[in-house]
């Protein structure tokens, strides 16, 4: 008897062994994997969703329900179908080929993408751009034509400084308008023209606009235009803020400019004709960041595809944005003879603190230069409400 109990102990013994080793064995060779399966159609219920997930890794866990849930990291039920779980390859194998799967791959590690777009192409942090053994010195022979709303051209960004004569190739103007001249433009900014019949046609000749010229009011213009070929400037910073370096893709690239884009918006008919203009004057890249609203039309009708097909006819570049909705086919100029790229997140902080009289210290996002002289008491939002402030100011 005592032969027998100690035989079954034994054998229960080894029973707990081999599963922990299994256990054990299935820790250290699985690994995250994400199981891509589609679109969720709108009628799709998730607890079905959560359901069919569950089936599949019981399935692969040789129908263990506790090693299934154990496995199990995320569902992804909302905007596409979907899971995360820790598999062996095995597994991750047999989950591939059942019905419904579109791929299944690793958790890769992914760095920040951020607004450093030159560092990650290669290139070095000064005025010769050297990138990666080529050399970029010729740059002064690019003509860049910027589609946008215009040019701030006192900006640092745009000086001449020690840059070489005007391309003789070069075709275009300086176009005099309100508060710009011929002296606006020089060897860098090397033409400049504005368009508002269009906007004109649309909004009235009477109504107020914001320099009737190539000058930027607005900002957007002189922001692509110095990312794409503004100078090597030691000392950015806004009013002493995020104080650091900056310059553009090609700092020694010449600048033309072509503001088509109003306090409304820019028209068709004004983006046709500086293409058209851009095409004649001898620009070798055309850079707009604008386009229509989603879903884009067909080639035919939209005008950005038509022109930039031409600009392309004609050994132009043309570089657009991909539009800023950021929801499923809310991309825009997406014609292929067209560079189409998408934006960028941020590494930079702009940080404020408030210090309270216990010393406590909040660290938050600000770019107010405003500081407090003397203490100011905090009073609770329902006290706010009450008609120290309007509704939307005391959120």
């Amino acid at each position: 008897m005592l032969s027998f109990t100690w035989q079954r102990s034994f054998a229960f013994f080894n029973l707990f062994l081999a599963v922990l080793v299994a256990n054990s064995t299935f820790c250290f060779s699985a690994k995250v994997y994400v199981v891509y399966m589609g679109s969720k159609s709108n009628d799709q219920d998730q607890d079905n969703i959560l359901k069919q997930n569950h089936q599949m890794l019981v399935e692969v866990n040789r129908g263990s329900i506790e090693q299934a849930k154990a496995s199990h990291i995320y569902s992804y039920k909302h905007g596409f179908k979907g899971f995360a779980a820790k598999l062996t390859e095995e597994q991750a194998y047999q989950i591939s080929k059942m019905e419904g799967v579109v791929s299944v791959f690793p958790n890769s590690k992914r760095m920040l993408h951020t607004t450093h777009s030159w560092d990650f192409m290669g290139l070095l942090d000064d005025e010769t751009m050297e990138n990666m053994g080529y050399s970029n010195k010729n740059q002064e022979n690019v003509i860049i034509g910027i589609i946008d709303t215009g040019i701030w051209p006192e900006s640092p960004s745009f000086r001449d400084t020690d840059m070489p004569p005007v391309p003789r190739r070069w075709k275009g103007r300086c176009q005099i308008g309100e508060a710009f001249n011929a002296s606006s433009c020089n060897r860098k900014v090397i033409g400049a023209r504005y368009y508002m019949s269009g906007y004109e046609a649309e909004e009235g000749s009477d109504k107020k606009v914001s320099f009737r010229s190539a000058r930027d009011s607005a900002g957007h213009g002189s922001h692509t235009a110095s990312t794409a070929a503004g100078r090597y400037v030691a000392d950015m910073n806004y009013k002493g803020l995020a104080a650091g370096k900056a310059r553009g893709g090609a700092p020694m690239a010449r600048i033309a400019v072509y503001k088509t884009c109003w306090n409304s918006g820019c028209y068709d008919v004004d983006l046709l004709a500086a293409f058209d203009d851009a095409i004649r004057d001898g620009v070798h890249i055309i850079s707009l960041s604008l386009g229509p609203q989603s879903p884009q039309g067909d080639y035919f009708n939209d005008a950005i595809s038509v022109a930039s097909f031409h600009a392309a006819r004609h050994g132009v570049l043309v570089v657009a944005s991909a539009g800023n909705e950021g929801t499923p086919g809310s991309a825009t100029n997406l014609a292929p003879w067209i560079i189409t790229v998408a934006a960028g997140s941020t590494d930079r902080d702009f940080t404020s603190d408030i210090i309270l009289g216990n010393g406590v210290n909040i660290k938050g996002d600000s770019l107010s230069l405003l500081e407090m002289n003397a203490s100011r008491r905090t009073i609770p939002a329902s006290e706010a409400f009450a008609g120290y402030f309007t509704p939307y100011q005391s959120r």
